[in-house]
């Protein structure tokens, strides 16, 4: 069948989605673009819970019991700023840094501060980690003040296509704003996809992800999804030698701390053969233990979710480069497109995803062979 997805589409979809400024607990510039792009079409809707996630559903679908929920969250690794002191003419800022980054890229690396006064840019000249906390402290310096609150990023391009590999997408925040707008080019073409709208697929966009996944786990113990919702979280995952880029999305089996669930994962292994096809001339994709880390997927699994993921490979990890310092993020742009196609045919063959206990194409195929296997010993004892 016909792809409905446009890779054009998909990359001015990334490009706006990845340019957006974004901190744990300030994901506010992504949250406004969501509602934007809903405000467009007509055939979606949003809701905005207490604690800041965001659930996109389509209009005039009746609810599933097992809906299809892409989730993938709006925040990267970021500073928030305390305080601010004058020191001979320049500013002291003190600031706590939310997110995983190793101590050793912080020294001397620039940053931005976004606050309604504007951008503030400013150099950290130490870091510590809180004994007792286990929190990041870092110091830096700027030319202005810095406001109590305000969130900074690392000071690098928002976005671009990488000057020596155009098929390569830059950004200081890939991680996982490339989710985000995964879900975003699916839903964008969904009515093409699904005409009839028959299919309840949803996008849950949460925030806090990167400091113990505050809004997934709001989510789950409130459950504020069907509790047999099938859940895919959508990341951008460490790329490895063994899961390298530009070799197609991935099939993420587990992270660093769990194996997903086995009758999801298998479904969505027979969906990405079926559109790789016979000779996998038409779609590429890699099925790959990303141990990495720990996603969103782990979280759901604690509170009872059918939980799978999906993923692209990501370059600088984080913002940290090989040769240690911070860089830009970096994904393929194949990879990504090859992501929304592998999530369009997961609609598309929606209504073959077994449910829970159910015996799906494998367990059917050895049942057989058992069968076999039987009435030829019931004819031949010594076969």
């Amino acid at each position: 069948m016909r792809s409905e997805v446009r890779p054009a589409r998909v990359l001015a979809l990334a490009r706006r989605t990845l340019s957006c400024p974004t901190a744990p607990f300030r994901e506010g510039a992504v949250m406004a673009w969501v509602l934007e792009f809903v405000a467009q079409r007509r055939g979606l809707a949003v809701r905005v819970d207490r604690d800041g996630n965001m659930l996109l559903s389509r209009r005039g679908v009746r609810r599933a019991l097992s809906p299809l929920v892409l989730s993938a969250h709006m925040d990267h690794p970021g500073f928030r700023a305390r305080v601010s002191h004058r020191v001979n003419g320049r500013w002291t800022v003190s600031a706590q840094f939310l997110g995983g980054v190793a101590l050793e890229f912080f020294p001397g690396a620039r940053a931005v501060f976004f606050s309604p006064a504007g951008a503030v840019r400013a150099a950290v000249t130490r870091v510590r980690r809180d004994p007792a906390s286990g929190e990041l402290e870092a110091e830096l310096r700027s030319a202005e003040e810095v406001p109590a609150g305000a969130f900074g990023m690392w000071d690098l391009p928002a976005f671009r296509r990488a000057p020596r590999a155009r098929d390569v997408l830059e950004s200081r925040a890939v991680d996982d704003l490339a989710g985000v707008a995964a879900a975003l080019a699916l839903l964008d073409a969904i009515d093409r996809i699904d005409p009839r709208r028959k299919v309840d697929v949803r996008a849950l966009f949460t925030r806090a992800e990167e400091v113990g996944f505050i809004g997934a786990l709001a989510v789950a113990r409130s459950r504020r999804l069907p509790q047999r919702a099938r859940i895919v979280s959508l990341e951008a995952s460490k790329a490895f030698a063994h899961a390298p880029q530009g070799a197609g999305p991935i099939l993420r089996v587990g992270d660093r701390t769990s194996s997903f669930d086995d009758g999801l994962t298998r479904w969505m292994a027979r969906v990405a053969t079926a559109l790789a096809g016979p000779q996998g001339s038409g779609f590429r994709w890699q099925r790959r233990l990303m141990d990495g880390g720990t996603c969103e997927a782990t979280a759901f699994q604690l509170y009872g979710y059918r939980s799978a993921a999906l993923c692209v490979p990501l370059g600088n990890y984080h913002n940290m480069s090989e040769d240690g310092t911070i860089r830009l993020e970096s994904i393929h742009a194949a990879d990504l497109v090859g992501l929304v196609r592998l999530l369009e045919a997961l609609v598309r063959h929606d209504g073959d995803c077994p449910a829970p206990g159910a015996t799906d194409p494998l367990g059917r195929r050895l049942e057989r062979g058992l069968q076999k296997m039987r009435r030829d010993l019931a004819r031949d004892p010594f076969a």
